[in-house]
Formats: C-alpha cells, structure tokens, sequence
C-alpha cells in the first residue's frame, strides 16, 4: 500500500473515530441485545435480560463494558473492525483506487459508525467468506469452500442475519455445483455456529434457542407486525433504503455485465430482495463492500465521479444528525428519523438521558434497594436499566411481567393454526407456537411496591403518585 493510500484510510478512520466518540447517538434497533447484553454478564445491569438475537457478542465484549463501566470500548471496538474492512476491501480489489475512495464516502458506513452494533465485524467475516467462495469457484479447492463456510457460520455465531446470506450464496454459487459442495459448506458453517450453540446450551439449556427465536420473530414480524404490532409498511424507511443503494447498481444487469458476474449479481439480488421485507440502511453494511467492489470494476471514469458525489452528498446529510447530537437533543436521531421529523427538530441542549440519570440518583438514594416497576411500555425497563450504573436499585421490572403476574399467567403472546375440515370429518389438526415468559423466573413481584414511568401516568391499578421527577414519576402501591 502506497504511503498516500495509508494516510487518507488513517484520516478517514480519524474522523470516523472522532464521530462516533463525540455524538450521543448509540444506534437505535437492537442496543439491547448488544450494550445491555454486556452490560448484563458484566454484573452492572439491575434487570433480567431479554435478548432477540445471539448473546454471544455482549458476553465477548462485557469484560470491556465491566472495566470501563460505560460502553466505551464497544464503540472503539465497531471502528477497529471497520479499519480491517477498509483493508480487507482494498486488498481484495488489488489495491483498486475507485474502490478505496467509493467505501471511504459510502453513506452506509458513515450512518453506522456511531452504533453500538456487531454489524461491521459481521460484514468484515462475510466479506471474506465472500472472497473463498470465488476462490472456490476459480479454482475448485476444497480448503477455500471449508474457509468460506467456518467465517460465514462464524458470522452467524454472533448475529443470524449472517445465515441468512450464506443461504443465498448458496443458492447463487452451487446450483450447479456436486451436492456434496453444498454439504461441505453447510457443514463448515455448523462448525463456525458452535461458539454459539454452546453459549446457548449452557445459559438457555437448548443449543438452538436464539436461532429458533430469531427465525419466529422474524416470521412474526413479517406476517403480523411483532408481538407490539408495529406497522409493516414504512415508506420512509423503504425509500432511505433505496436511495443508500449506490445509483449504478443497476449497471450490474447490463447483459454483457450479468453475463460475467452472473453468480454474484443473483446474489445480490436475493439479499437486496430479502432486506426489502425490512429494509433498514443499516443492514446494508453487509452487502455494500461486495456491491462496491463490483462497482469499481465496471464504472468508467464519469460514473465514478458521479457516483463519489452522490456518496458525498448522502454522507454529509448522515453526519449532520449526529454532528447536532455532540451538543443537542433532537427528534432526528438518525438519518429516517431526520428526515420524518425535520420540521420539528426541537434541538435541545439539555440531554433527557442525563435527567433520567440524575433522577435514578436521586431514587436509590430515597428509596435504597428497592425493585421497581416500569412502564408503560412491556420494554420501558430496558431504557432505565440501560441508563443506570449503580447497586442501590435491586431490580427494574417489566410492566409486562406484573401484569402476567396479577392475571395469573405466563403466556406473552400466542398463535394457534388449525385445518379446517368438512362437516362430516370428526377432527382438525392444530399447531400453536406460544412466547413465555420464563419458567424460572424467581421475582416477588407480591413483594414490590414502586413503579416508574418515563412522561407517562402509570397504567396500572392500585397505585398512586407519589414525586414526579424531572422526567421519571414515581408510584407507590396503595391498600386494596
């Protein structure tokens, strides 16, 4: 690599690191699995975890989290792995100019730098799971198929969104390869999940448990909205999503383009169809190293440019929202919600995480080793709990989970299939899928007497105002 090269990733990576440091912004979809993950198996989070995704990324980074007490290193951490994709990009294009200058500005990796996320250590795995599957398709050697197949499981270990891509490398790649191809490859993938079904099987006591639930929410989410009902449909997102695809993507279905890279196009195409169903810019860090390096190859010089300067204009609209979070509060937190709230921006340079902050001070002081309630959101504790350092407050407790607790029952959400057969015919067949709360959950929910809630008059019975704070408001349980 050229010094001229090294100094400008360096720069970038400067700016980048300075970025994600300074902004208040942490990401948005998902923190809880992640920073209160590691923050839990570090011993500094007062609540019971509830995770959608693989544990395993908080577990590795939770002796960080318990050193510094913050999330810190988290951040550092998505930056360290980001300067490896940069590299990882540039020596897979055989030190491509275009390439460098095309990933250094792409929009989706300056609107992922702040968030606390495995997302860029999935992409840097992919990546090279990626490159051992061309390998393999040049020069049909084993050894790249098994390296393809581990960093891809791997990936998988500690986000499953990984898995799902590996499907479509290998639907694009081995539909007419042996069988036994596929086999190999599904079978080093196996071999990369491990660190996960092992964590699985000692912390849930079943190896496919993280997996299995992701997959049903997942289904869930597409079909219903989720177990909260959240709108399918979000046009706003959809057209963010659209417009993070680089402009001359569409290059790649040029014929005598399909023709060369007719495998990595359908891969695409079947990753970008499947983010479709969610499309959210973010999970586009995953694909845009493998997009830009078939961009680099075709552009010529004009599209290039034009191309760099799309880039540019995009990266500048996604820095502002968290350039404006280094000082003040906003309602655009990110780059859609910007957008969407852009008339009424409300820049604030009082932070309500640092009032909240102060008024849990203030309650485990006044009311020292005490569980609370809180609501009114079943996931309202999450945001307390993420919040808060400290040990005198015992517990902060899922809304959700008490009132299971008062109507006598375990059951959060539930779907029964039936056939539904003729008059005539004496039975139906069945299938129901139930989402639970925990069979050894050990909380004296009798035994609680506060509740919290975040702007919001608590929605529960048999409970009275007892302070408002300056954002939290305090309850306290009233004599039938």
């Amino acid at each position: 690599m050229r010094d001229k090269e090294a100094k400008l990733i360096f720069i970038v990576l400067g700016l980048m690191l300075i970025l994600s440091l300074l902004t208040n912004y942490e990401g948005s979809a998902d923190i809880g699995d992640y920073a209160d993950t590691a923050k839990f198996f570090s011993g500094n989070y007062q609540a019971r975890l509830r995770a959608s995704h693989s544990v395993l990324y908080g577990l590795v980074m939770s002796p960080f989290v318990g050193l510094t007490k913050n999330f810190f290193l988290m951040k550092i951490s998505s930056i360290f792995w980001l300067c490896l994709l940069i590299f990882s990009v540039y020596f897979i294009s055989k030190k491509n100019k275009k390439t460098l200058w095309l990933f250094l500005v792409s929009p989706v990796v300056w609107y992922i730098i702040p968030w606390i996320t495995p997302a860029i250590f999935l992409s840097f795995l992919f990546l090279w799971s990626y490159y051992f599957i061309e390998k393999f398709e040049k020069q049909n050697k084993t050894k790249y198929l098994a390296y393809a197949g581990l960093l891809a499981g791997f990936g998988g270990a500690f986000w499953a969104t990984s898995l799902y891509f590996s499907f479509f490398l290998l639907l694009s790649y081995f539909y007419n390869k042996k069988f036994l191809n596929s086999l190999i490859f599904l079978f080093f993938i196996l071999i990369g999940l491990l660190p996960r079904l092992i964590t699985d099987q000692l912390l849930f006591g079943f190896a496919f448990y993280s997996i299995l639930k992701h997959i049903f929410s997942c289904i869930v989410f597409f079909l219903y909205g989720g177990i909260y009902h959240h709108p399918r449909f979000n046009p706003l997102r959809l057209v963010s999503f659209l417009l993070f695809i680089p402009f001359y993507s569409y290059l790649f279905y040029k014929k005598k383009n399909f023709i060369k890279y007719k495998k990595l196009i359908i891969f695409l195409t079947f990753s970008l169809a499947f983010l479709l169903t969610n499309p959210q810019i973010r999970l586009l860090i995953i694909l845009i190293p493998i997009i830009i390096l078939l961009l680099a190859k075709i552009l010529n010089k004009k599209q290039f440019r034009i191309q760099l300067i799309i880039f540019l204009v995009l990266t500048l609209m996604v820095i502002n929202p968290y350039l404006i979070q280094i000082k003040y509060e906003t309602k655009g937190q990110d780059f859609v919600m910007f957008v969407k709230n852009f008339p009424n921006l409300n820049l604030n340079p009082i932070f309500t995480t640092e009032l909240i902050k102060e008024d849990l001070q203030q309650i485990q002081e006044q009311y020292p080793n005490q569980s609370f309630i809180v609501g009114n959101h079943p996931d309202s504790y999450q945001h307390l709990a993420h919040l808060y350092w400290g040990d005198g407050i015992k517990e902060f407790v899922s809304i959700q989970d008490y009132e299971l607790y008062l109507k006598n029952s375990s059951i959060i959400a539930g779907k029964k299939f039936c056939s539904r057969s003729k008059p005539w015919n004496r039975r139906d067949i069945c299938f129901s899928a139930e989402l639970r709360k925990s069979q050894s959950d050990k909380t004296e929910y009798e035994k609680i007497n506060y509740a919290l809630t975040i702007n919001d008059n608590l929605t529960l019975q048999n409970f009275r105002l007892v302070k408002k704070y300056q954002v939290l408001s305090l309850y306290e349980k009233t004599l039938n």
